[in-house]
């Protein structure tokens, strides 16, 4: 009696050896959304050996990225999931392709993919009401999470107002013109050594 014994075939079993599943070394995830004066990065990472630092990336062409975030300490195991929120308050006028960069602990660094988000240029802030009686608002959303010096001079130069703001929260500052005469001002923000300049109407105290 004799014994016959046939290879499976891959088309009758299913089985291919070219479709088995091979082990995943990396898995990240980015998001990225627009406020309209800020992106908002949003990640999960997870590495079969550890993290050791992380870089956000920013380009104007989707091809030469530089660092705008760094992280050159920090540790998540191997195997482990990590969550991340990371914003860049001043993006580029036009087109902003955003990446991260990983290093993990042999070296290797890896990219995750690329997100691309689109910014009209942005005022440097807004003053209303103008012309305005009492009270004037600043809009500085631009400067949000920023340190500026507020100051604002008479037709003269002469100054006549000036607060230093650690970090705009909110992006909007309230300023009362109780001591000021009617007339024409300039308002100007002041950050990292540039001054950004408005002019202001100032009316009679009795208009709104």
């Amino acid at each position: 009696m004799f014994l016959l014994l046939f290879a499976a075939s891959p088309t009758l079993s299913g089985y291919n050896p070219l479709l088995l599943p091979t082990k995943v070394k990396h898995i990240i995830n980015l998001t990225a959304e627009s406020t309209g004066w800020s992106a908002e990065l949003f990640w999960t990472a997870t590495f079969d050996q550890d993290l050791v630092a992380f870089a956000v990336q920013r380009s104007f062409d989707g091809i030469d990225y530089q660092d705008i975030i760094n992280y050159d300490r920090h540790f998540v195991a191997a195997g482990d999931t990590d969550a991340y929120r990371e914003q860049d308050s001043d993006p580029l006028p036009g087109e902003n392709f955003y990446r991260v960069r990983f290093i993990l602990a042999d070296g290797e660094q890896v990219f995750s993919e690329r997100k691309k988000l689109y910014f009209k240029e942005v005022a440097a802030f807004e003053i209303f009401p103008n012309p305005t009686g009492r009270q004037v608002n600043l809009l500085m959303k631009k400067f949000r999470g920023k340190e500026v010096e507020v100051m604002i001079f008479d037709g003269v130069g002469n100054q006549v107002y000036q607060q230093h703001i650690a970090n705009v929260d909110e992006g909007m500052l309230r300023i009362e013109l109780e001591t000021m005469h009617p007339g024409i001002y300039s308002v100007s923000i002041l950050h990292r050594g540039k001054t950004f300049t408005r002019r202001l109407v100032v009316t009679s105290l009795q208009e709104n």
